[in-house]
C-alpha cells in the first residue's frame, strides 16, 4: 500500500510539472515582432513559425499574427470579419463570443504548417471564450479561402461558446451556413463539384449538401432565428442539437425528418448543373432496373442523372416499389431560360416525366434512420412514346388583327395545359422575350382536340417566335412545337 500511495505522488508531481512546463513552453516562443505570442497552442509557439506582431481587425475584437506581410489580405479579413459579426450579433442576435479585452487571436502559418485549420479556448464563461484562438494553415490557398476558412472558424466559435451537445455534422454545417456568402463563386463551385457524386454524405459534404440541408430547415422553420433558438434550447436543456433540429422541422412541415435532407438534395440539383458523368444512366440502365429506390445509409442521398438525347420524345413512367424511400427528380429544360422543376415519389407511386426539350433528369434518394437493406429495390421504369400530347399539328400565320397559332392533337395523357412564350426581334437586333401565356387543357373532343392563341400586341415588319410547351399534371414542361413568322409592312 505504501509504494502504491508513493507511485500515486509521484505521477501526481510529474504531472504538475509537464502542465507547468508546457506553459512556461508556450509563453516563452517568440513572435517575429519580438514578444511572446499569447495564448499559443504548441503549434503556433513552435520554433518553426515565424509570426509577425498583432495587428487588430475588426474594431480590435481580433488580432491577426500573419507570417506574410499582406495589407490586402489584412484590409478584405476585416472587412469580412466585421460583415459577419454585424449578421451573426446584430441581425441574428447570436451572443458575442469575444469579451472586451481578450481579443480572438488568429494565427496565419504561410509556410506548410500540417494542413492546421481550428479554433480553441481555455474555457467558456457565459458564452464568452476565455483566450480564444483560430490556427490556419493557409499555404496552399488563396486570400479568399483564407478568409473564408476564417470566418467558418469564428462562425464555429460562436456557436461553441453556447455549449449545446453535438457529435454530428450539424455544427459545422450552421457553421458553414452562417459564414457563407452567397455571392462568393468559390461556395457554388463547391456545391458544383458535391453534386457531381453519386453518393452523398452529410458528414463528408458538410460545406455544401450540409449548407443547403441548414438553409431548407431554416426556410420551413422560420428564418435564420430558428438556429439561434434551437442552440439556445439545447445549452439550457443539455440535448443534442440534431434531434432538436429534426423534432422542429417535423412540427413545422408535418413532414417524416428524412424529407428535410430529401428537399435540400432536390434544392441542390436545382441550384447547380453538376458533371453528370459519375452518377450518369443510360436510358437503357433505366428500364434495366439501374435506378434503386433503396434507402441508402442514414443522412446520406443517392444521385442519378440522365442526359437525353437532344432530339428525344415521349417520356418515362416510373412506379416507385412499396419499400422504395423518398425520392425526388430535379428536371433541366433545354431552354436555359426555364426554371428546374421538382417531382417528388413516394413508395407505390408513379409519376411521368416528359424527355421532349428536357436537358437532364437528376434523381436523388434519401436515407432513412432503418438504414440500407441487404440488397436492392429497382424502380419499374417504362418508356413511352407520345406524352402528354400525341399527334401535335401546328401552324401559324399573321393577319390584320395580329398573329394567330393553332394546333391539333389526337389526344391527351396527365395534360394540364399548354404554356406559350413569344420572342420577339426588335430593330437593334435584342430579342425579347415574354410569357408565358397559360391555355387550359381540352378535357373532351368529338374528333381532334383544337386549340388557338391570338397575339393581337404585334407590331409590322417584325419576327416572331412562337414556343409552345405541354404542361403535365405534374407541372413539368414538354417541348410541343415552336413556329416562327413575320408580320407584314
Amino acid at each position: 500500500m505504501t509504494r502504491v500511495k508513493g507511485r500515486s505522488r509521484i505521477l501526481r508531481k510529474l504531472l504538475t510539472c509537464s502542465v507547468f512546463s508546457l506553459a512556461a513552453s508556450a509563453l516563452s516562443a517568440s513572435s517575429a515582432g519580438g514578444g511572446p505570442v499569447p495564448d499559443a497552442s504548441e503549434w503556433a509557439s513552435s520554433p518553426f513559425r515565424n509570426f509577425g506582431a498583432a495587428v487588430p481587425v475588426a474594431s480590435g475584437r481580433l488580432e491577426v499574427f500573419d507570417e506574410g506581410d499582406d495589407p490586402g489580405f489584412r484590409a478584405s479579413l476585416s472587412s469580412e470579419l466585421k460583415r459577419l459579426r454585424f449578421e451573426l450579433h446584430e441581425r441574428q442576435g447570436w451572443a458575442d463570443p469575444i469579451a472586451a479585452g481578450d481579443p480572438l487571436r488568429v494565427f496565419v502559418a504561410r509556410k506548410e504548417a500540417q494542413d492546421v485549420r481550428r479554433f480553441f479556448a481555455r474555457a467558456v464563461d457565459r458564452h464568452r471564450l476565455v483566450h480564444p484562438a483560430i490556427e490556419i494553415d493557409a499555404s496552399g490557398l488563396d486570400s479568399r479561402q483564407v478568409v473564408h476558412e476564417i470566418a467558418r472558424l469564428y462562425a464555429l466559435a460562436t456557436l461553441n461558446a453556447y455549449g449545446a451537445p453535438d457529435s454530428t455534422f450539424l455544427t459545422d454545417a450552421v457553421a458553414e451556413t452562417l459564414s457563407a456568402d452567397s455571392r462568393a463563386d468559390e461556395t457554388q463551385e463547391r456545391l458544383r463539384i458535391a453534386a457531381a457524386a453519386p453518393l452523398l454524405d452529410l458528414g463528408r459534404h458538410r460545406d455544401s449538401l450540409g449548407r443547403v440541408y441548414v438553409e431548407e430547415f431554416t426556410r420551413a422553420a422560420g428564418g435564420p432565428g430558428s438556429l439561434r433558438a434551437l442552440w439556445e434550447r439545447a445549452a439550457l436543456s443539455g440535448e443534442s442539437v440534431l434531434p432538436l433540429l429534426l423534432h422542429t422541422w417535423t412540427d413545422a412541415t408535418g413532414e417524416r425528418e428524412e424529407a428535410l435532407l430529401l428537399r435540400a438534395a432536390a434544392r441542390l440539383y436545382t441550384l447547380v448543373e453538376s458533371e453528370p458523368l459519375p452518377s450518369r444512366l443510360t436510358l437503357a440502365d433505366l428500364e434495366g432496373g439501374a435506378l434503386d429506390a433503396a434507402t441508402p445509409a442514414t443522412f446520406s442521398v443517392r444521385h442519378r442523372s440522365l442526359v437525353p438525347a437532344a432530339d428525344a420524345t415521349g417520356a418515362l413512367r416510373i412506379s416507385w416499389p412499396d419499400r422504395g424511400a423518398g425520392a425526388a427528380a430535379v428536371v433541366r429544360y433545354r431552354d436555359a431560360a426555364l426554371p428546374a422543376d421538382v417531382v417528388f415519389w413516394k413508395a407505390g407511386t408513379t409519376h411521368t416525366v416528359p424527355l421532349a426539350g428536357i436537358a437532364r433528369v437528376d434523381w436523388v434518394i434519401a436515407g432513412t434512420p432503418g438504414g440500407p437493406p441487404l440488397e436492392a429495390i429497382p424502380a419499374t421504369v417504362e418508356a413511352i412514346a407520345a406524352f402528354p400530347a400525341a399527334n401535335v399539328a401546328a401552324q401559324a400565320a399573321a393577319g390584320p388583327g395580329g398573329t394567330r397559332v393553332w394546333w391539333t392533337t389526337s389526344g391527351h395523357e396527365g395534360l394540364a395545359g399548354w404554356a406559350l412564350f413569344r420572342e420577339e426581334v426588335q430593330a437593334d437586333g435584342r430579342i425579347v422575350r415574354t410569357g408565358p401565356q397559360i391555355l387550359p387543357s381540352t378535357l373532351q373532343a368529338d374528333d381532334s382536340f383544337r386549340y388557338a392563341y391570338v397575339d393581337p400586341d404585334t407590331s409590322p415588319g417584325t419576327f416572331y417566335r412562337y414556343s409552345v410547351w405541354a404542361v403535365t399534371d405534374d407541372g413539368l414542361l414538354a417541348r410541343a412545337f415552336s413556329a416562327t413568322l413575320r408580320t407584314s409592312d
